[in-house]
């Protein structure tokens, strides 16, 4: 693992590689949401269920691409509640890899309201992200928990100081014209 600055991770190249940064909420861990390779490493740190697929984050709101359909009340949410602490799950379109989301029909998308994530996602585009713990354990949100705990799976840790709220973001399903909260 390597401790990096934002500035610096931006002049890199990602692919293949699993990083670690803090987000509005907790802090983070993923990669490119296409480097299926990098994906399968964030699930074994993970020790997560394979049939339980990750987020993606999102720079802005054009993820038209990406879902099947954006509905009057998704788009109600996005506008009101993008970018922050609030995750919207959609049918997905064909151009997300079924390998992605485990031949689910779904995909969830989260614009965060954060200074560090923003920038990444801007420079990389799409992130499968998920937050920095094994899986159905409480999240962690130090660098130095981080490091010690995970230092063989991430290859990026970035280190800029940041504000995270330490709650996890409220999951909606949206795929209805009835929404659903899941958390």
């Amino acid at each position: 693992m390597e401790k990096i600055s934002l500035e610096k991770l931006l002049e890199l190249d990602i692919t293949g590689k699993v990083v670690c940064f803090p987000t509005d909420t907790v802090y983070g861990v993923g990669a490119k949401y296409n480097d299926l390779q990098a994906i399968e490493r964030i699930f074994a740190m993970k020790k997560r269920d394979a049939h339980k697929p990750l987020a993606i984050l999102t720079p802005d709101r054009n993820i038209e691409a990406y879902v099947n359909c954006i509905n009057k009340t998704a788009e109600k949410l996005m506008t009101e509640y993008w970018p922050g602490a609030m995750t919207l799950i959609f049918n997905k379109s064909d151009v997300i890899d079924e390998r992605l989301t485990n031949g689910l029909k779904t995909i969830a998308f989260r614009m965060p309201k954060s200074d560090i994530a923003l920038p990444i996602l801007r420079k990389f585009g799409l992130m499968a992200t998920t937050s920095v713990n094994i899986s159905g354990e409480k999240e962690i949100n130090t660098i130095e928990e981080i490091e010690q705990c995970f230092s063989d799976y991430i290859d990026y840790l970035v280190v800029d100081q940041a504000i995270v709220s330490q709650m996890p973001s409220s999951i909606i399903d949206v795929t209805q014209d009835l929404i659903k909260q899941i958390r």
